[in-house]
Protein backbone atom coordinates (compact mmCIF):
# COMPACT_ATOMS: atom_id res chain seq x y z
CA UNK A 1 0.00 0.00 0.00
CA UNK A 2 1.42 3.31 -0.85
CA UNK A 3 2.34 6.16 2.14
CA UNK A 4 -0.32 8.36 2.57
CA UNK A 5 0.24 12.35 4.19
CA UNK A 6 -0.43 13.15 7.10
CA UNK A 7 -2.81 15.94 6.47
CA UNK A 8 -5.12 13.24 5.26
CA UNK A 9 -6.05 12.15 8.86
CA UNK A 10 -9.26 12.58 10.04
CA UNK A 11 -10.39 13.19 13.61
CA UNK A 12 -14.46 11.95 15.39
CA UNK A 13 -14.78 12.42 18.83
CA UNK A 14 -18.45 12.04 20.13
CA UNK A 15 -20.15 13.28 17.31
CA UNK A 16 -17.82 15.88 16.16
CA UNK A 17 -15.92 16.21 13.32
CA UNK A 18 -13.13 17.77 14.78
CA UNK A 19 -10.75 17.46 12.22
CA UNK A 20 -10.00 21.12 11.83
CA UNK A 21 -8.48 21.63 15.33
CA UNK A 22 -6.31 18.76 15.50
CA UNK A 23 -2.55 18.74 13.72
CA UNK A 24 -1.34 15.72 15.66
CA UNK A 25 -2.27 12.23 16.53
CA UNK A 26 -0.49 9.77 18.46
CA UNK A 27 -2.11 6.21 19.57
CA UNK A 28 -0.04 3.48 21.25
CA UNK A 29 -1.02 -0.35 21.48
CA UNK A 30 0.84 -2.05 24.04
CA UNK A 31 1.23 -5.92 25.51
CA UNK A 32 1.90 -6.35 29.52
CA UNK A 33 4.76 -9.06 29.00
CA UNK A 34 5.22 -11.26 33.02
CA UNK A 35 9.03 -12.29 32.99
CA UNK A 36 8.78 -15.84 33.97
CA UNK A 37 12.80 -16.70 33.99
CA UNK A 38 14.20 -19.09 35.82
CA UNK A 39 17.77 -20.69 37.06
CA UNK A 40 19.95 -21.77 34.28
CA UNK A 41 19.22 -19.93 31.42
CA UNK A 42 21.43 -17.59 29.64
CA UNK A 43 18.36 -15.25 28.12
CA UNK A 44 15.19 -13.97 29.81
CA UNK A 45 11.69 -15.36 29.35
CA UNK A 46 8.08 -13.88 29.10
CA UNK A 47 4.70 -14.89 29.14
CA UNK A 48 2.08 -12.33 27.37
CA UNK A 49 -0.44 -10.45 29.19
CA UNK A 50 -3.29 -8.00 28.78
CA UNK A 51 -3.22 -5.61 25.77
CA UNK A 52 -3.13 -1.87 26.25
CA UNK A 53 -4.07 1.52 24.13
CA UNK A 54 -3.67 4.85 24.54
CA UNK A 55 -4.68 8.12 22.20
CA UNK A 56 -2.46 11.58 22.49
CA UNK A 57 -3.97 14.47 20.74
CA UNK A 58 -2.32 17.83 19.86
CA UNK A 59 -4.50 20.77 18.18
CA UNK A 60 -5.23 24.58 18.18
CA UNK A 61 -7.51 26.19 21.09
CA UNK A 62 -11.13 27.48 20.26
CA UNK A 63 -13.13 28.48 23.58
CA UNK A 64 -16.69 28.93 21.41
CA UNK A 65 -20.09 27.28 22.80
CA UNK A 66 -19.53 24.98 19.89
CA UNK A 67 -15.65 24.48 20.30
CA UNK A 68 -13.58 21.88 20.12
CA UNK A 69 -12.89 23.20 23.99
CA UNK A 70 -16.89 22.50 25.02
CA UNK A 71 -16.07 18.55 23.50
CA UNK A 72 -13.47 17.66 25.28
CA UNK A 73 -14.40 19.52 28.76
CA UNK A 74 -17.51 17.19 28.49
CA UNK A 75 -15.53 14.13 27.58
CA UNK A 76 -13.56 14.61 30.64
CA UNK A 77 -16.97 13.53 32.61
CA UNK A 78 -18.23 11.17 29.59
CA UNK A 79 -17.70 7.17 30.05
CA UNK A 80 -16.93 6.34 27.39
CA UNK A 81 -15.43 9.10 24.79
CA UNK A 82 -15.73 7.16 21.39
CA UNK A 83 -13.11 8.08 19.35
CA UNK A 84 -12.04 7.25 15.60
CA UNK A 85 -8.75 8.10 13.90
CA UNK A 86 -8.35 7.48 9.76
CA UNK A 87 -5.02 8.00 9.33
CA UNK A 88 -5.12 7.57 5.93
CA UNK A 89 -8.13 9.71 4.94
CA UNK A 90 -11.79 9.20 5.29
CA UNK A 91 -12.34 7.10 2.39
CA UNK A 92 -14.95 3.89 1.90
CA UNK A 93 -12.04 0.85 2.41
CA UNK A 94 -9.82 3.00 3.73
CA UNK A 95 -8.38 1.68 7.36
CA UNK A 96 -9.50 3.59 10.73
CA UNK A 97 -8.89 3.12 14.46
CA UNK A 98 -11.38 2.99 17.04
CA UNK A 99 -11.14 3.95 20.53
CA UNK A 100 -14.03 3.19 23.45
CA UNK A 101 -11.72 5.84 25.94
CA UNK A 102 -11.58 7.77 29.16
CA UNK A 103 -9.70 10.99 29.00
CA UNK A 104 -7.51 11.31 31.64
CA UNK A 105 -5.58 15.04 30.52
CA UNK A 106 -6.78 18.00 28.81
CA UNK A 107 -4.47 21.08 28.97
CA UNK A 108 -3.99 24.10 27.33
CA UNK A 109 -1.10 26.42 26.31
CA UNK A 110 -0.87 30.20 25.33
CA UNK A 111 2.78 32.82 25.19
CA UNK A 112 2.95 36.23 24.15
CA UNK A 113 4.80 35.29 20.88
CA UNK A 114 2.52 32.10 19.74
CA UNK A 115 -0.90 30.63 19.35
CA UNK A 116 -3.16 28.91 21.65
CA UNK A 117 -2.64 25.16 21.71
CA UNK A 118 -4.15 22.76 23.59
CA UNK A 119 -4.24 18.91 23.92
CA UNK A 120 -5.37 15.85 25.39
CA UNK A 121 -4.78 12.55 26.21
CA UNK A 122 -7.20 9.40 26.46
CA UNK A 123 -6.94 5.57 27.73
CA UNK A 124 -8.79 3.29 25.84
CA UNK A 125 -11.19 0.56 27.77
CA UNK A 126 -10.99 -1.42 24.47
CA UNK A 127 -7.54 -1.66 23.35
CA UNK A 128 -7.60 -0.55 19.62
CA UNK A 129 -9.98 -1.74 16.66
CA UNK A 130 -8.76 -1.63 13.77
CA UNK A 131 -11.73 -1.20 11.32
CA UNK A 132 -12.43 -0.18 7.56
CA UNK A 133 -14.18 2.75 6.78
CA UNK A 134 -17.96 1.51 5.71
CA UNK A 135 -19.08 5.22 5.47
CA UNK A 136 -16.99 8.05 4.70
CA UNK A 137 -18.62 11.31 6.81
CA UNK A 138 -20.49 12.74 4.68
CA UNK A 139 -25.06 14.10 4.35
CA UNK A 140 -27.02 11.35 2.73
CA UNK A 141 -30.94 12.40 1.95
CA UNK A 142 -32.25 9.01 1.82
CA UNK A 143 -32.49 5.63 2.47
CA UNK A 144 -29.49 3.61 1.23
CA UNK A 145 -26.60 1.08 1.34
CA UNK A 146 -22.52 1.35 0.82
CA UNK A 147 -20.55 -0.99 -1.62
CA UNK A 148 -19.34 -4.13 -0.62
CA UNK A 149 -16.32 -4.43 1.89
CA UNK A 150 -14.25 -7.81 1.11
CA UNK A 151 -12.47 -9.02 3.84
CA UNK A 152 -11.13 -12.61 2.27
CA UNK A 153 -12.63 -14.98 4.01
CA UNK A 154 -15.03 -15.61 6.78
CA UNK A 155 -14.14 -14.98 10.55
CA UNK A 156 -15.78 -16.88 13.40
CA UNK A 157 -14.37 -14.01 15.83
CA UNK A 158 -17.07 -11.51 15.49
CA UNK A 159 -16.87 -7.91 15.22
CA UNK A 160 -16.82 -4.15 16.23
CA UNK A 161 -18.55 -0.97 14.57
CA UNK A 162 -18.18 2.59 15.29
CA UNK A 163 -21.07 5.16 14.64
CA UNK A 164 -20.29 8.95 14.80
CA UNK A 165 -23.43 11.43 13.36
CA UNK A 166 -22.90 14.96 13.66
CA UNK A 167 -25.88 16.06 12.13
CA UNK A 168 -29.42 14.60 11.37
CA UNK A 169 -31.90 17.22 10.14
CA UNK A 170 -35.77 16.82 9.58
CA UNK A 171 -35.81 13.02 9.87
CA UNK A 172 -37.39 11.64 13.37
CA UNK A 173 -34.84 8.47 13.33
CA UNK A 174 -31.63 7.06 12.17
CA UNK A 175 -31.19 3.53 11.67
CA UNK A 176 -27.37 2.04 10.91
CA UNK A 177 -26.73 -1.56 10.42
CA UNK A 178 -23.82 -3.33 9.12
CA UNK A 179 -24.83 -6.19 6.98
CA UNK A 180 -22.60 -9.12 5.60
CA UNK A 181 -22.81 -11.54 2.40
CA UNK A 182 -21.17 -14.55 1.62
CA UNK A 183 -20.40 -13.52 -2.43
CA UNK A 184 -21.04 -9.84 -2.40
CA UNK A 185 -24.27 -9.31 -4.27
CA UNK A 186 -26.52 -12.14 -2.34
CA UNK A 187 -28.03 -13.10 1.02
CA UNK A 188 -27.77 -10.11 2.81
CA UNK A 189 -27.99 -10.15 6.31
CA UNK A 190 -27.59 -7.82 9.67
CA UNK A 191 -25.65 -8.63 11.76
CA UNK A 192 -25.00 -5.51 13.98
CA UNK A 193 -27.44 -2.76 14.66
CA UNK A 194 -26.82 0.51 16.16
CA UNK A 195 -29.34 2.22 18.40
CA UNK A 196 -31.82 4.66 16.75
CA UNK A 197 -30.63 7.84 16.33
CA UNK A 198 -33.00 11.06 16.64
CA UNK A 199 -30.52 14.14 17.55
CA UNK A 200 -27.21 15.40 17.08
CA UNK A 201 -24.22 14.62 17.83
CA UNK A 202 -24.27 11.00 18.53
CA UNK A 203 -21.16 8.38 18.95
CA UNK A 204 -21.50 4.79 19.20
CA UNK A 205 -19.35 1.25 19.37
CA UNK A 206 -21.11 -1.95 19.17
CA UNK A 207 -19.28 -5.26 19.49
CA UNK A 208 -20.59 -8.40 18.16
CA UNK A 209 -19.21 -12.03 18.66
CA UNK A 210 -19.97 -14.77 16.30
CA UNK A 211 -19.46 -15.53 12.43
CA UNK A 212 -19.05 -12.40 10.07
CA UNK A 213 -19.00 -13.77 6.20
CA UNK A 214 -16.17 -12.49 3.86
CA UNK A 215 -17.84 -9.26 2.78
CA UNK A 216 -19.87 -6.52 4.92
CA UNK A 217 -21.64 -3.34 3.77
CA UNK A 218 -23.19 -0.29 6.36
CA UNK A 219 -26.68 0.31 5.51
CA UNK A 220 -29.15 3.00 6.51
CA UNK A 221 -32.77 3.35 6.71
CA UNK A 222 -34.75 6.81 7.34
CA UNK A 223 -37.91 7.65 9.32
CA UNK A 224 -39.41 10.79 7.78
CA UNK A 225 -37.76 13.42 4.86
CA UNK A 226 -34.59 15.05 5.54
CA UNK A 227 -30.74 14.45 5.57
CA UNK A 228 -28.19 13.13 8.12
CA UNK A 229 -24.26 13.48 8.09
CA UNK A 230 -22.98 10.30 9.56
CA UNK A 231 -19.54 8.17 9.64
CA UNK A 232 -19.57 3.92 9.55
CA UNK A 233 -17.13 1.85 10.53
CA UNK A 234 -16.73 -2.25 11.35
CA UNK A 235 -13.89 -4.18 12.30
CA UNK A 236 -13.75 -8.20 12.08
CA UNK A 237 -11.96 -9.90 14.78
Amino acid sequence: MPAAHGRLTRVYINGYDLTGFYRKQESDLTREMAESTVFNLEDKTYLPGQREASLSLEGLFDGAVDGIEQVLLAALAADPTIVAICPQGDVLGNVAHGFSALETKYAMDSSKDDIVTLANELQSNSSRDRLIVHHALSTEVATGQSAAQNHGAATTNGGVGFLHVPDIAGITNLACVIEDSADGSTGWATILTFAGVTADRNAQRIAITGTVRQYTRASWVFTGGGSAQFWMGFGRR
